[in-house]
């Protein structure tokens, strides 16, 4: 058993975001990494703690290289990021992210991207530390027909919706927000 001396727990304690610790250590670096955002402090528009926020982020626009993360995908990191530095519970965090567009090649198994794009997936960090974190990563069904990308080089937790439309409309009747990033 690993027995660390007292101020090393309370240092290791000290560097964690307020609020409840995100479930993995690994998803936290990957979030806060990509959220990369200042934290504002003295806040006179304090966030709920006790709020149920539900957002869904509209991502059409894939990366800017494909050896790049797609930036709409920052967009649930960082609010996850400035949620646990703010002491909203995860459990109060319910995201979604809709993919289609330029983006639907993101979704893809590392051989299967680098099979279409000749580089490694550099979204695939990102995408799994959110689903890790809850998020739920929804793509287009007609999207992956339109580019003819094979449902089953999907990473494993991706949902397929009919459309994109048809996914932001039940998550609206869900009570999502929709933003777009």
């Amino acid at each position: 058993m690993l027995r660390l001396p007292i101020p090393a727990i309370l240092i290791a304690l000290a560097s964690l975001p307020f609020g409840a610790p995100p479930a993995d250590a690994q998803e936290a670096t990957v979030i806060a990494r990509q959220a990369a955002s200042p934290i504002a402090t003295d806040v006179t528009f304090p966030a709920s703690k006790t709020a149920t926020y539900r957002i869904a982020w509209a991502v059409n626009v894939g990366p800017e290289r494909p050896d790049s993360v797609v930036p709409g995908f920052r967009s649930a990191a960082n609010f996850l990021y400035v949620g646990d530095a703010n002491g909203v519970p995860r459990e109060n965090q319910q995201l979604a992210i809709v993919v289609w567009g330029s983006a639907t090649h993101s979704l893809l198994k590392d051989d299967a991207y680098r099979a279409a794009r000749g580089t490694a997936n550099a979204s695939i960090p990102m995408l799994q530390a959110l689903h890790d974190a809850g998020v739920r990563i929804i793509v287009c069904g007609e999207a992956l027909l339109n580019r003819k990308l094979d449902r089953n080089h999907l990473l494993p937790f991706v949902k397929i919706a009919p459309t994109a439309t048809m996914a932001l409309a039940t998550l609206h009747t869900e009570g999502y927000a929709i933003f777009r990033p």
